[in-house]
């Protein structure tokens, strides 16, 4: 998708960017290439070209773009094309966390701006947790434990993210997509910092004196239980994945070269086309789903979900 010729005369890197993207798999995986082509590169100028078509980027994708251009820009100088610096500057808006204060369904469907919250603090964080939780809680059929146990989970993302953080701020984006009658929550959490490849492979050495390859560390963190945080219960991110599971949605989670896919009940692990210094999470929430309802089972400390068409 992104094409990279190296220019010695230009002492640059010149990457060309497709003209139409959208938010997905394929977008979030030519990021962690073009962050690798970049990290690689001997050169200092890096100069981003989207062709002179049309551009036709949705929002989510134009906001994650821009982010990681901006993080590039800290250790190499970026130019874009005025063309793409125009669709930034009309499609993306930066706030402070502590600005999130609702999830408007019409409001944000019909905005064509897409709002990039940073996080910075554990009252941004508790804020934004609970204005999810409360979200999806509140349209889907959910029993109260369990919206109250996702609210747990969702804050636990939430705070690995910030702790492994070398920044020590998360950025955060939401959408609301509708495909025919069906309505979706689109979120995206994402740090740049420690990856979880880094942190398990490290527990891993420290521990058991072992190393552990990358596609098996993310496994292991899937694991219930599995933490490699004094204090964490390890039930963030199976649990996060328990639940995408049960509603039928989907998750995607980058961290430094590896990948986890889940839609729907059927998940794999595999490389990415590059290295992501950090970790993105993206999650895909189908709303106002009537066929089913969820409840939380403290025995077996996991989601569970009635299909109600079957009663």
């Amino acid at each position: 998708m992104f094409l990279y010729d190296e220019r010695p005369k230009e002492k640059s890197l010149f990457v060309t960017i497709p003209s139409k993207i959208q938010y997905n798999f394929a977008f979030l995986n030519n990021i962690t290439e073009l962050l690798e082509q970049v990290e690689k590169s001997s050169y200092e100028k890096i100069l981003i070209d989207c062709g002179t078509d049309p551009i036709n980027y949705n929002k989510m994708c134009t906001a994650y773009l821009l982010n990681t251009l901006l993080f590039l820009a800290q250790t190499k100088t970026v130019f874009a094309k005025n063309n793409l610096l125009q669709i930034f500057h009309e499609t993306v808006s930066h706030s402070d966390g502590k600005q999130f204060e609702k999830i408007d369904i019409t409001r944000d469907s019909l905005s064509q701006i897409q709002q990039c919250y940073c996080i910075r603090d554990d009252k941004a964080v508790n804020q934004t947790v609970h204005i999810l939780g409360e979200f999806i809680g509140s349209h889907n059929l959910m029993f109260e434990n369990a919206k109250e146990f996702l609210i747990t989970t969702i804050g636990e993302i939430f705070s690995n993210a910030f702790n492994h953080s070398s920044e020590n701020k998360v950025f955060f984006m939401y959408d609301i997509e509708w495909h025919n009658d069906d309505v979706y929550l689109i979120i995206n959490v994402t740090d740049y910092g420690k990856t979880i490849v880094h942190n398990v492979q490290r527990y891993y050495q420290e521990k058991y004196g072992q190393k552990i390859e990358a596609t098996e560390s993310i496994r292991w963190a899937m694991g219930i239980g599995n933490t490699t945080r004094l204090g964490s219960g390890g039930y963030g991110l199976p649990t996060l994945v328990n639940y995408v599971s049960k509603a039928n949605g989907e998750l995607l989670i980058f961290s430094g070269n590896v990948i986890f896919a889940l839609k729907g009940s059927k998940q794999n692990i595999l490389y990415a086309k590059g290295t992501l210094s950090g970790t993105s999470i993206s999650m895909k929430i189908p709303l106002f789903d009537t066929s089913r309802a969820f409840l939380y089972d403290k025995d077996r400390k996991e989601f569970m979900s009635m299909n109600l068409d079957q009663i």
